[in-house]
């Protein structure tokens, strides 16, 4: 699993399995966040695609080199949007999730921030890209 957090926002994104095969296959994943210890998303069938994972791991580790300073995501399930932007060492991760509420036909989102510094970003790319890296394609049916 991987996990980046600050003293009030975690963030948990871990892949699991395929979902099915393909040149760009979706994954099925785990999909956490928390506020103040609390949840605030917990969807454990989020399906990202594999290049989004790819985006996200080579848009950090770019960033880290110092390449760039600043990266962007949005991915369909959750929807989300997910950007990094790097300032003095520093690093702020802004997650937007839009939640469909289905009884009131509308959309809501909610705006999070985590503040963190370059080994703890480190550490969740190391652990985003062996999780990848790990994926098991589904079991064949008979």
């Amino acid at each position: 699993m991987a996990k980046i957090k600050d003293d009030c926002i975690e963030l948990e994104l871990t892949p699991r399995r395929y979902q099915e095969l393909d040149d760009d296959p979706f994954i099925l994943s785990v999909f956490e966040l928390l506020e103040n210890k609390k949840a605030v998303v917990r969807d454990f069938s989020a399906v990202l695609l594999e290049s989004e994972y790819k985006v996200l791991i080579s848009g950090i580790e770019t960033m880290i080199k110092g390449d760039q300073d600043s990266i962007s995501l949005e991915t369909i399930e959750p929807f989300l949007f997910l950007s990094i932007d790097q300032e003095n060492g520093n690093y702020r991760i802004k997650i937007k999730i839009i939640f469909d509420d289905y009884k009131e036909s509308k959309s809501n989102s909610n705006l999070f921030e985590i503040n963190c510094n370059e080994e703890k970003l480190e550490s969740f790319v190391t652990a985003l890209k062996l999780n990848l890296e790990n994926t098991k394609n589904p079991s064949k049916l008979p």
